[in-house]
This record gives structure tokens, sequence and C-alpha cells, in this order.
């Protein structure tokens, strides 16, 4: 399940502000001490170091993901090349048989254009050139079993790199909904720890000025920050 965002501001912010409310929480933990429950400042404490540590984590999902488009790309210029060469050379060695030069080399047929299907088509050409009488026929024309063999090494490459492209997107979108949970968790420790001190440290007493400032009661959360519901608006990290 998904978990969506209550924070509507960048996450730096609430990392920034959210290390000095925690601090002034510790500072002033006697006075606090009644109007929190047992524990809670060093569960915000906890917390931060979470979506600290899981705003790493998922960006390094995202590096990941795209690095393994690079791979997939090169390898499927690979698989590629090799089909485009057994193509080439089934058209030489099986002229005029138009029926075996599509089915079973793909010969025209290029489209839907998906990784699935590219590696579909791929697996029909490289049975097709494996079958004993086609290989002869190859062979005799240029494509002999090492290039074969290169074409089968070729798709199982592609193949491996797709699946582990797929179970990396899966895992971004597991740490980026862990992040924005514990993210989430964190805001209403900070909102909850914010209240009892504001109702501590009245506004009305300017001798309150200082300590408030410490617990970000004027600034944090930033304008908008709790104007809305959540919505699937995604935190935004700082570039």
């Amino acid at each position: 399940m998904s978990e969506t965002s209550n924070v509507h501001f960048p996450l730096a912010v609430l990392l920034r502000d959210g290390e000095a409310i925690c601090d002034a929480a510790d500072k002033y933990a006697a006075d606090l001490g009644a109007r929190l429950p047992a524990g809670y400042a060093a569960e915000a404490r906890t917390l931060l170091g979470k979506v600290t540590t899981g705003d790493t984590a998922q960006k390094g999902g995202v590096a990941t993901v795209g690095t393994l488009t690079q791979e997939q790309n090169a390898k499927l210029q690979v698989v590629q090349d090799k089909l485009t060469g057994v193509r080439d050379t089934a058209k030489r060695a099986f002229k005029g048989s138009d029926v075996k030069l599509r089915e079973e080399f793909q010969v025209g047929v290029n489209k839907p254009s998906d990784m699935a299907s590219v590696l579909q088509r791929a697996r029909i050409v490289l049975a097709a050139s494996q079958k004993a009488d086609n290989a002869t026929a190859l062979a005799g024309k240029g494509w002999v079993a090492a290039d074969t063999a290169a074409f089968a090494a070729a798709i199982q490459a592609l193949d491996s790199t797709d699946a582990t492209q797929k179970t990396a997107k899966a895992g971004k979108k597991g740490t980026t909904a862990d992040r924005n949970q514990q993210a989430n968790d964190l805001y209403e420790h900070l909102l909850t720890i914010q209240n009892a001190a504001n109702l501590q440290w009245p506004v009305r007493d300017s001798a309150n000025t200082v300590v408030r400032a410490e617990f970000r009661l004027d600034t944090f959360p930033p304008s908008g920050g709790t104007k809305k519901k959540a919505t699937t608006t995604p935190l935004t990290s700082p570039k």
C-alpha cells in the first residue's frame, strides 16, 4: 500500500527544524514532562534519524533504476545487433521462403516495441536458428554455432537486467512509501511537541520569546505546510 505524504514543504525543512525542535524538547524536558507521553521526545528523535536514513535510501533507489536503464539499453543494443545479423543471414539462406522468414525469423516483425515483446521475438528467432536444418543452412551463409551461442547469451543478459530493473523499481516504491510514513510520523510528533511548548510558554508573555524560538513556534511549519489535507503529492527533497 502506498503511503502518501502529509508534509507540503521541502524535506530539508522538516529535517532542519525537526532537529532544532528535538534539541529544545531535550533541553526543556523537565518543563514538558507532564504535557507529553513518556518517551515521546525520544521517539521524535528516533524518527528524525529514520527519515534522514530513509531519504538517503530512496535517492539510492532512484540512482539504481537509472543505472539499470542505461545497462539495459546497452544490452538491448547487443540483442538487436545479433537479431539483425541472423535475420539478414536467414534472408540469404532461405531466399523466397517468405512464410518461414516471417514466422521463424520474424523478418518484418518489429512491433510492439516494449521490452517483453522484443525478448519474445528474439527467443523465437533464437529457437529457429538452433534447429538443426536451419543451423546448417545459416552456417552456409556465414552464421555459425558461435554466433547462435552469443545470441542466446545476449538474450539471457538482457532478460536478467530487465528482471533486476523491475525489482529495483519495486524497491524504490517501497523505500519512498517507508520514508513518507516515517516523515508523517515525525511531523505529527513535532507538531505535538510544539503544541505542548505553546501551552507551557504562551505567546502573550514576552519573556517566552527566546524559548518559543527554540521550538520554532513562529516559523515551523512554514506557510502552507498545514493548510492542506494529505494528497498524493510526495515530499520534495532538496536538489
